[in-house]
């Protein structure tokens, strides 16, 4: 009776020991199955990320075989003009009379003192597209502003006074010497053939069109015509190259002496 109990008993025991061993064999298929379907999904999702870096594009001037002429950068539309680019005032901007082409047409001034032979006799002749007067009035504020632009980036070479003798000139750059403003074909010159000079450079002068904007080159050469009026002799003037309101207020280091300044 004891040993049929035991066995019963046992029995029991050994049944009942299955059922935990099962629940756990599921208990981890489960659990297994739900990580895996955590990774396809996890790897579902990287698989369909694209970063911005790494998505189709064309770059400038970069070949590109979805165009045909085998260019990723595409040609503007004619007569395409930038925003703020127009520049529709030629005399401003290019310093030509409205009745020439873009460009620099005229004859330059050579670095001369004197008359050379064949020469025009008036600065028309010389320069026929180039305008002969400022596009703005000439105020005191155009002048500091002038005055300031030209001591930064003229004086170097032109010298405060205009005659030629910066400080480039006097350690050695002199050959070509850099011009003097007041000589006579210089004095004679329209306002244009200077803003063209600024613009395109002359000679061993390089272009400062992309140091001086636009504004800015006027100015100087309001500033410029302002040194040679402060050297010329008593009684003479500028010949048809005034500025369209002749300054009134007095200049600032303009000198009395060749190259020293008051």
């Amino acid at each position: 009776m004891w040993k049929s109990s035991r066995q019963v008993s046992s029995g029991q025991w050994a049944v009942g020991s299955k059922r935990p061993s099962t629940g756990r064999r599921l208990s981890r298929t489960r659990s297994f199955l739900i990580l895996l379907l955590t990774a396809n999904c996890s790897l579902l999702t990287i698989s369909c990320r694209r970063d911005m870096q790494d998505q189709p594009k064309a770059l400038a001037y970069r070949q590109s075989s979805f165009y045909k002429d085998g260019t990723a950068s595409r040609p503007l539309v004619a007569g395409t003009v930038p925003r703020g680019y127009l520049r529709a005032d030629r005399e401003f901007y290019f310093g030509k009379k409205a009745g020439y082409g873009t460009g620099s047409g005229s004859d330059r001034v050579v670095n001369s003192t004197g008359p050379q032979p064949g020469a025009p006799a008036n600065s028309t002749a010389m320069f026929p597209d180039d305008v002969e007067t400022l596009p703005f009035p000439v105020t005191k504020e155009v002048l500091d502003r002038g005055q300031d632009r030209y001591q930064i980036f003229c004086s170097s070479c032109h010298g405060l006074t205009g005659y030629g003798d910066g400080i480039v000139a006097r350690r050695g750059f002199n050959k070509p010497a850099p011009a003097s403003f007041h000589q006579d074909k210089l004095r004679q010159a329209p306002v244009g053939h200077f803003f063209d000079v600024i613009t395109n450079g002359w000679g061993a002068m390089p272009s400062h069109a992309s140091q001086i904007p636009v504004e800015d080159r006027w100015n100087i050469i309001a500033y410029a015509r302002a040194l040679q009026l402060s050297q010329m002799p008593p009684g003479s003037k500028l010949t048809g190259n005034e500025p369209a309101n002749k300054p009134t207020a007095k200049v600032g280091p303009a000198a009395t002496t060749k190259g020293q300044p008051r």
